[in-house]
């Protein structure tokens, strides 16, 4: 015959701790508990829940790896050459030169007027 433990479960707003022989009488304790205690941040993480839900939904049907590349990507600003070379009419590595140029000539004004 095996031993039968009881299943603990800790509530993370307030740390209150609840029992049951099996897991499920445990979650529905913590359940009620949570319902009854902390009702407005269970409203907020439904609301929350429902908005990514949401926005998972209208992004349907795009292609995964272009939204990859939109949202997933650290670094903006230089990476479209072919754009910034038919827009400016100039070469990449001049534009740069220039933009990175205006930004040091702004930072040292800065520092020098101080």
């Amino acid at each position: 015959m095996t031993k039968r433990t009881k299943v603990w479960l800790t509530c993370s707003r307030c740390g209150r701790r609840f029992s049951g022989d099996t897991k499920t009488e445990a979650l529905n304790k913590m359940r009620r508990h949570l319902w009854k205690e902390h009702r407005d941040w269970m409203v907020k993480r439904i609301k929350v829940g429902q908005r990514k839900a949401r926005r998972e939904k209208e992004l349907e049907g795009l292609n995964p790896a272009l939204l990859k590349k939109i949202f997933g990507s650290k670094v903006v600003g230089f990476a479209e050459r072919p754009v910034i070379e038919k827009i400016t009419g100039k070469p990449y590595e001049e534009v740069k030169a220039q933009v990175l140029g205006f930004f040091a000539d702004m930072l040292m004004s800065g520092i020098l007027k101080q």
